[in-house]
C-alpha cells in the first residue's frame, strides 16, 4: 500500500521543480528524481536511492522540497548504496529540534548558525529545514559555529589528461590524469576518489594522481568521475567527469589475428593467420584488415569447393570457435577462395600452396581395392593421404590398365569430394583467402596490423618489429 501512495505523491510532485542556488563552498542535500517514482537523496554528487516511504518520513524529508529533473541528469550521478535507516542526515543538511537554533551538518558536526543574517548570508533555503527530535541532534557533536563570512575549505578537482567529453576511442585502455586545490593547504595533501560509471560500483580511493582502466565491454558509454579530499575530510561536492565511449567491436578480441608472417623468402609467400577464441559461429565476411601499406577487405568464398571452382558459390566466411582463416599474399592456385575439407590436401599436390595444406584425405576402405592384383594393392598401400599416384616409373602398374584406371577415378580431389561431403565432418575449421598481390603488403621490418569489423569497429591488433 505504502508504495502506491509513495508513487502517487510522487506524481502529483513531478512538476515541481525549483531552481537550484548556485552555492560557493557549502554542499547541499538535495532530494532529487526523474520521470520515475524513485527519489534520491543528492550528497557531495553522489546519489542515494531512498527505498521505502518509511525511510523517507523517519528522516522527516519533506515532499515539497523534491527536485525533478531529466532522467539523463539524474543518470550522470554515481550512484551509491541505498540510503539506510541507520544513515546519518547527508551533509548540508539544515537540523531543528524543540528550540529555535538551526544547525547546519558538515562533517558530522552540527554547527549551529547564530542568526537569521548569518543564514540568510550564507544562502541557505528556510524551506529547506528539517525539525527532528532532539536526540537526533544530541547525536552530533558540535563544531564551530557558521560565521557571516565562511571561508572555504573544500578543494576543486580538475581532470589534466584523459579523453574529452563524447570521444570514442579505439583502444579499450584508457587513462585519466587529475589533480585539485586545496583552500585548506598544499595541493599534495589532497587525495582523490574516483567513480567509473559503468565499471565501477562505488568510489575508490586512489593512492596517485592518475588511473588506468581496462575495459573489455564493448560499444559501451562510461562517465568517469573523480573528485578530491583534503585531509580535514572536506570533499569536492561537485565531482567533475569526462564521458566517452569504447569505439571496439563486439567481437572485440574475441577474433584475434593469431600471427603474421611477414618476411618469408619470396613476399607473395607472405601470411596472416586469424582465429576465434569465443564459443560461438562468427561471420568475418567485410571485414578489414589495415596494415603499414594495405587496407585488406575479407571477402565472401567458396564452401563446398567442388570442380569446376566457381566464385558464384561464394558464401559469407564464418569461423566456430576455434576456427582459423589463412589470408596468403600469393594468388590462388584454384582461383577461388575456400573453405579447407577432408580432401583440399590433393590440391596442394598438383599446386603449391602457401603454407600447406593439411593432408588429411580419407584412405579408401580395402574392401573397394581387393579385386586388383597384387602389385595394385601394393602399390595404394603404399600412397600417402591426399597423394596424387605417381606410376611411372612402375611398370607392373602403369602396364595394368584396370589398375591405372581405378587410381585415375579415385585418387583425386573431385572423387574424394563426391564419396565424402556428405558426411557430418567433412568440412575443417579453416578457410583460406588468397589476395593475388602483386606488391609486399606487409612491412618486413615492423608495423601495426590492425583488425576491423564491417563497421569498422576495432576487433584486434598486432605488432611485431
Amino acid at each position: 500500500m505504502w508504495k502506491r501512495i509513495f508513487i502517487l505523491i510522487i506524481l502529483i510532485l513531478a512538476g515541481l521543480a525549483f531552481n537550484t542556488v548556485v552555492y560557493a563552498y557549502l554542499p547541499k542535500a538535495d532530494l532529487i528524481k526523474g520521470s520515475g517514482p524513485e527519489v534520491y537523496i543528492l550528497e557531495n554528487g553522489t546519489k542515494y536511492w531512498i527505498p521505502t516511504i518509511e525511510i523517507f518520513n523517519e528522516f522527516r524529508f519533506k515532499w515539497q522540497n523534491i527536485k525533478t529533473y531529466s532522467n539523463a541528469i539524474i543518470e550522470s550521478y554515481p550512484q551509491d548504496d541505498d540510503w539506510s535507516r541507520y544513515d546519518d542526515y547527508p551533509n548540508g543538511s539544515l537540523l531543528k529540534g524543540s528550540g529555535p537554533e538551526v544547525y547546519l551538518i558538515e562533517l558530522g558536526e552540527k554547527r549551529w548558525i547564530p542568526s537569521p543574517a548569518v543564514f540568510n548570508k550564507n544562502n541557505f533555503g528556510w524551506k529547506y529545514i528539517l525539525k527532528v527530535d532532539d536526540e537526533d541532534l544530541d547525536d552530533y557533536d558540535t563544531g564551530n559555529n557558521v560565521t557571516f563570512n565562511e571561508p572555504n575549505r573544500y578543494p576543486d578537482t580538475i581532470i589534466l589528461e584523459g579523453p574529452e567529453n563524447g570521444t570514442i576511442l579505439e583502444s579499450a585502455e584508457v587513462t585519466f590524469k587529475y589533480s585539485g586545490t586545496n583552500p585548506l593547504g598544499l595541493k599534495s595533501d589532497l587525495d582523490f576518489e574516483t567513480y567509473l560509471n559503468g565499471y565501477d560500483t562505488r568510489w575508490r580511493n586512489q593512492s596517485s594522481d592518475t588511473e588506468t582502466y581496462r575495459l573489455s565491454e564493448e560499444n559501451k558509454k562510461y562517465t568517469f568521475y573523480v573528485r578530491a579530499k583534503n585531509e580535514e575530510g572536506y570533499v569536492d561536492f561537485s565531482p567533475v567527469s569526462r564521458s566517452f565511449q569504447i569505439g571496439v567491436s563486439p567481437y572485440y578480441q574475441k577474433v584475434e589475428i593469431r600471427n603474421v608472417y611477414a618476411d618469408e623468402d619470396d613476399f607473395e609467400d607472405d601470411y596472416l593467420i586469424l582465429r576465434n577464441k569465443e564459443d560461438q559461429l562468427i561471420n568475418i565476411t567485410d571485414w578489414t584488415i589495415k596494415t603499414k601499406r594495405d587496407t585488406i577487405t575479407i571477402p565472401r568464398a567458396v564452401r563446398g569447393l567442388r570442380h569446376p571452382f566457381l566464385s558464384n558459390y561464394n558464401s559469407n566466411i564464418e569461423l566456430g570457435y576455434g576456427g582459423e582463416l589463412i589470408i596468403s599474399s600469393n594468388l590462388s592456385s584454384q582461383g577461388v577462395d575456400f573453405q579447407i575439407n577432408k580432401c583440399t590436401g590433393y590440391l596442394d599436390q598438383s599446386s603449391q600452396f602457401y603454407p600447406s595444406l593439411d593432408e588429411d584425405c580419407p584412405y579408401l576402405n580395402e574392401s573397394e581395392y581387393s579385386h586388383l592384383k597384387s602389385t595394385c594393392r601394393d602399390f595404394i598401400n603404399d600412397l600417402d593421404r591426399c597423394e596424387l599416384p605417381d606410376y611411372s616409373d612402375d611398370f607392373a602398374v602403369s602396364s595394368d590398365s584396370e589398375c591405372t584406371s581405378f587410381l585415375t577415378e579415385k585418387f583425386n580431389y573431385n572423387q574424394c569430394y563426391l564419396d565424402y561431403y556428405q558426411e557430418v565432418d567433412f568440412f575443417e575449421n579453416e578457410w583460406r583467402v588468397s589476395l593475388s598481390k602483386s606488391i609486399d603488403i606487409f612491412d618486413n621490418v615492423s608495423d601495426t596490423i590492425i583488425l576491423y569489423d564491417e563497421n569498422g569497429l576495432k576487433v584486434d591488433e598486432y605488432f611485431y618489429d
